[in-house]
């Protein structure tokens, strides 16, 4: 503890990066053999080039990410001790990209979208994702073109994503979106039908933590799958991993259920 105020004093060990956010996604979709390719923004400053550069050793397509100016990299730093956080510092700036930078993103979607199997739209409510007549252009982009779109977003703003082939809200940001709380059986039903109403996706996959997941699809039954027992270390990424493997598994041929079984037992992994 400090002598000049009551707080930790940390003895530096080592600092260690990683790509996080949509980047991700693009790992998870990586490491289960996929190519990939990402956009989004990311600074020409040390963090950027940094990103750039790992994700292009991996073997991803970087050439879609764009900078815009006045806007750093986002990077979250954690302090910890032991394995356990003590503190985390956010240097961030969230507010809507811009109209070039949406519009550089578009290019580079309709440029390469004959490549693409599948397009999943990570929304951390960083900026990128913030206007809805953006989203659902993307979404119609690519239903014009008959690639897969997924979301995975904390977005409220749900009628965008209309023509989605599925969405991916966790049991919170489902409440959240539908503006009333989840108790129950009888209010995830609620919930799960007001969203796929609202939305206009196509299916929706609701994660449940522990409860495993909850699949929702016009006039058809609510479908729920277990979520896998294991020692749980780190929930954290849980949520990408489940929207990757059923992205993969779906452009792959499996059904939804066995692409949701095969998503439970990768975040099973990802969260031991």
């Amino acid at each position: 503890i400090s002598p000049e105020a009551p707080v930790p004093v940390l003895r530096y060990s080592k600092k260690s990066m990683e790509a996080g956010g949509a980047s991700n996604v693009a790992n998870n979709v990586h490491a289960l053999g996929a190519g990939v390719a990402v956009s989004g923004l990311a600074a020409d400053d040390f963090a950027g080039r940094w990103l750039r550069k790992h994700l292009y050793e991996m073997g991803i397509d970087v050439s879609g990410i764009i900078a815009e100016q006045n806007r750093d990299t986002i990077v979250k730093t954690r302090f910890a001790t032991k394995g356990q956080q003590l503190l985390r510092v956010d240097n961030e700036l969230t507010e809507e990209i811009n109209g070039n930078s949406r519009n550089a993103i578009l290019a580079y979607l309709k440029e390469h979208i004959l490549g693409f199997s599948a397009v999943i739209l990570s929304d951390y409510k960083k900026g990128v994702l913030n206007s809805g007549e953006f989203v659902a252009e993307i979404i119609r982009i690519c239903n014009e073109n008959n690639v897969l779109i997924s979301v995975d977003s904390k977005s409220r703003n749900i009628e965008a994503f209309k023509g989605a082939d599925f969405v991916k809200p966790n049991n919170l940001e489902l409440a959240e979106a539908v503006g009333f709380a989840i108790k129950d059986e009888e209010s995830l039903n609620r919930a799960g039908e007001e969203y796929l109403l609202r939305s206009g996706a196509k299916a929706l996959v609701v994660t449940k933590g522990a409860k495993g997941i909850s699949l929702f699809r016009r006039q058809q039954d609510r479908l729920d799958f277990p979520a896998a027992e294991v020692q749980v270390y780190d929930v954290t990424g849980a949520g990408d991993t489940v929207i990757s493997t059923i992205t993969l598994g779906l452009v792959s041929g499996l059904d939804f259920s066995d692409a949701i079984v095969l998503a439970n037992l990768a975040a099973g992994k990802v969260i031991s």
